[in-house]
């Protein structure tokens, strides 16, 4: 089994949405994390240059990738700039602390 790490910032109005979609697909873990930060776009009205977003992270097998990031882009879409990004990574090791054991990716 091959492992990816799919990390999406997102705009925290699309979370609702995105959390019944990843349901509909049985995505069976995710992390949430409300953050700041600030990239393409900038609040130029605020002192504090920083916006609000959530941050998603999730351990995926490689063949559901795609599917994964279209339903990210389609539910969390938007002309305006600051939308989001989304990030896919490789998984060399994964380990679970409750049980000390490892999960290895294949090599293929």
């Amino acid at each position: 089994m091959s492992l990816k790490y799919v990390v999406a910032i997102i705009r925290p109005d699309h979370l609702s949405a995105l959390e019944v979609k990843l349901d509909s697909l049985h995505v069976l873990g995710m992390t949430v994390t409300k953050v700041k930060g600030f990239g393409e776009y900038m609040d130029f009205f605020s002192k504090n240059r920083l916006t609000e977003h959530i941050k998603i992270e999730i351990f995926v097998e490689e063949s559901k990738v795609e599917t994964l990031t279209t339903a990210i882009i389609d539910i969390a879409h938007s002309d305006v700039p600051g939308a989001g990004i989304v990030a896919v990574m490789p998984v060399e090791k994964l380990l679970h602390v409750r049980t000390s054991s490892e999960t290895l990716p294949d090599e293929s």
